[in-house]
Parts: C-alpha cells; structure tokens; sequence
C-alpha cells in the first residue's frame, strides 16, 4: 500500500507542472560590444568599448527553464550557464519574463546569490555570490517556428544590499536558439 501512495505521489508531482508548464532550452552567443557605469541612475559617459577591428570574444550560454504561457507573457525559472572560452563555466538561478510581440520578444531576468562553477583543471566548486545579474535583451525571431533569435542587451551585477549608486554592465549582441 505505501508503495502504491508513494507512486501515486511521484505520477502527482510530476503530471502536475507538466500540465500548467512547458521546459524551455536556451543555447546561444553573445559578444560583449562595450563596458558601462551606471552612476546615480544615469549611464556613465565614459564607455569602454570592448570589440575591436578584428578580434572579439563570444560568450557561450544556455538556460534550462520551467516556464508558464500567459498569452503575450512568459514567466519561468530555472538555471544559467555562462562560459568563458569553453574553458571555465559558471551556472547560477534565474528567474526570467518574456513579453512576446509577434517576432519580437523582450526579456528580462534576475539570477545570482549561489553560483556554481567548473574549470578545466581546477575542478567543481560552489559559492555564495553577494550580487545578483540582472538582463535585460531584445530578440527578433527568425523563420517558422521562430526559434532562432538574434538581438542584444545588457548584463549588469547588482550588489545584494541594492546599492544602486554604481551598477557595472556589460552591452552585448548575440544569437540564440530557443526550444520550448
């Protein structure tokens, strides 16, 4: 009988989710364009660009989300993972929002506090992160199931105690595919 409850339990907490959400697989490119300060809510003057003439440097990244359709509105949750050169990887929570229209979508999320990291060499590791990352992109959807994006948008790091008098960011161009 504890068995049958027990399995009874598990088909519940699967089904259940799976009935009001859909998973979301994210795998992309982007290539960091320039570095800014936001001062006292304005954006810093002074920029950094960080592509040259014939070098740039692209950041792989994937996300695997949990995600709920509202219509024009998508909100999910769910893990990111950065790398760098392939060589070094760091993944973190994220909570992200999709607003869709037509073939543009708009997305914003929030990830950070714990991150865990893999390096070649160096092994597994785990931290707690005293900032969170925020992002916010704009994508353009390309072809018929409109999975293949190309956009840009803003990365920054956000301290934990919300001091907003300097935000660093990150501006970037990239490319996505988006399976949902």
């Amino acid at each position: 009988m504890k068995k049958l409850i027990l399995c009874v339990a598990l088909i519940a907490a699967i089904s259940v989710p799976a009935a009001f959400s859909q998973l979301r697989f994210e795998l992309g490119a982007n290539v960091p364009v320039a570095a800014a300060l936001l001062s006292g809510g304005e954006l810093s003057e002074d920029t950094i660009p960080l592509i040259g003439s014939d070098i740039f440097v692209a950041v792989p990244n994937s996300s695997l989300l949990l995600q709920i359709d509202l219509g024009l509105l998508k909100i999910g949750a769910g893990v990111k993972v950065q790398s760098i050169m392939l060589m070094a990887y760091a993944a973190y929570p994220n909570v992200q929002a999709e607003i869709a229209l037509g073939p543009l979508s708009i997305d914003a999320s929030l990830g950070g506090y714990y991150m865990g990291f893999y390096a070649i060499g160096e092994g597994f590791g785990a931290m707690e992160l005293d900032a969170l990352i925020p992002e916010v992109s704009a994508w353009l959807a390309l072809g018929k199931k409109k999975a293949f994006r190309i956009g840009g948008g803003a990365i920054g790091l956000l301290p934990t105690s919300f001091d907003l008098s300097e935000v660093p960011m990150i501006l970037y161009g990239g490319m996505k595919i988006v399976l949902e």
